[in-house]
């Protein structure tokens, strides 16, 4: 039977929800065979969840693949086993909880498994799982003080061993940070829906609970996040909701934007994050311009284009290069119009070229300085080439684009 301890009241017990060794010890504490629940208790859970995982039967619902991240002693992973899906697959980096877990269940649920393991960095292949249900685990990665590094890092992991067309569903308390983690990371290539988990009037909590669902959909497409939070009154925190539904409709706004315009200057997170399509691909043809660094991440901003080569032939020297443009030569016909720039791409004769304009921000810095501020940023723009592992030059305009010199390879 799940523990009634008040959150307020676990929280004072963790200190840094991010150790695990601070996890031992609560869990310890807490004695064996027992049950903690954060928020939203399976009663209130059970009817979204088991619309949203579908049929039941043996044909559908034991075949799915379902992941749980950052399990703990919820009760949620054997009322999905015992409500016919059985293929649940349960993650908890402390060591205490899954012993635990695992003389519970071990012969009543055979078919459930138990890892421990570090949701940040799992060792599964990737898209192994139908279905990634989280009810804590990001809230948890995400202490404010701690910024978003691990927030990032466990999201990138859920992608990667999601199978296409897969859902990854989210129960969070939406805090600010949370949600906008949540709206960035999954706005390009994802259908976003957002729903509150209802309670009885007479519960209502400070402590209102959403389910965020992304489905795995078209990369590089901005979706509209549908929401039914304008419509939750009767049953849910409408101070919490009316918060989140501001920022839905803010985030919206940004994703018409980027629908409906092919003049949106990109970022490269934005990139990363599948804004054009798969980076790892080579479509011909393929311009775009971003702004390469930001805080944080490097020394110097610059505007940059991505050119994949019209025509792919076998001939290419590399398969990427990145092709730096002093400011004295920026607004000269052959880097400032795109028909001058599929010239220089020619002339490179790379498949995929990078080309970085310089301007006022970094005059007067040393050549050697710029390309070791750029040389990480571009390595997740160069396009999967698993035959040829090949370094990235970097080359720069000179007298003629023809006589190229390659200034590093990296």
């Amino acid at each position: 039977m799940a523990t009634t301890t008040p959150p307020t009241a676990i929280l004072g017990t963790l200190v840094d929800f991010t150790s695990r060794e601070n996890w031992d010890k609560f869990f310890a504490l807490r004695g064996t065979g027992d049950s903690f629940e954060w928020y939203a208790e399976w009663p209130n859970l059970r009817a979204p969840l088991l619309d949203l995982l579908g049929d039941r039967g043996a044909a559908a619902g034991a075949a799915q693949e379902i992941l749980v991240p950052a399990c703990g002693s919820s009760v949620l992973s054997e009322k999905l086993y015992d409500a016919g899906f059985c293929r649940v697959t349960n993650v908890d980096f402390s060591r205490v909880v899954v012993a635990d877990m695992l003389r519970r269940h071990a012969r009543a649920r055979p078919e459930m498994r138990w890892r421990v393991m570090d949701m940040t960095d799992m060792q599964f292949a990737d898209g192994s799982f139908d279905v990634i249900l989280d009810k804590g685990g990001l809230d948890a990665l995400m202490e404010p003080e701690a910024g978003t590094k691990l927030g990032i890092k466990y999201l990138n992991e859920v992608k990667r061993v999601m199978k296409s067309g897969g859902k990854f569903v989210c129960l969070t308390l939406a805090e600010s940070h949370v949600l906008a983690l949540l709206l960035s990371e999954f706005r390009f290539g994802w259908d976003m829906s957002i729903q509150a988990i209802a309670s009885e009037s007479s519960e209502k909590s400070a402590f209102q609970t959403f389910m965020v669902v992304m489905v795995k959909g078209k990369m590089g497409v901005a979706q509209t996040i549908k929401s039914s939070l304008d419509q939750s009154a009767e049953y849910c925190n409408m101070r919490q909701a009316n918060a989140v539904i501001r920022a839905l409709g803010n985030e919206n706004i940004i994703r018409e934007s980027y629908s409906s315009s092919v003049d949106v200057l990109l970022s490269l997170r934005d990139l990363q994050l599948g804004a054009i399509g798969d980076l790892k691909v080579i479509v011909p043809g393929r311009r775009r311009q971003f702004i390469l660094g930001e805080q944080e991440t490097s020394l110097y901003c610059y505007k940059a284009i991505l050119l994949d080569a019209k025509k792919q032939t076998e001939t290419f020297v590399y398969h990427c290069g990145v092709f730096i443009v002093p400011k004295a030569r920026a607004l000269e016909w052959l880097f400032c119009s795109s028909e001058g720039q599929w010239h220089v791409v020619e002339s490179a004769r790379a498949a995929r070229l990078i080309m970085v304009f310089l301007d006022s921000r970094h005059a007067n810095i040393d050549m050697d300085i710029i390309k070791k501020d750029l040389s990480p940023l571009v390595k997740d723009l160069e396009p999967g080439n698993p035959e040829e592992e090949a370094p990235i030059p970097f080359m720069m305009a000179g007298d003629g684009v023809k006589q190229r010199h390659t200034l590093q390879e990296k």
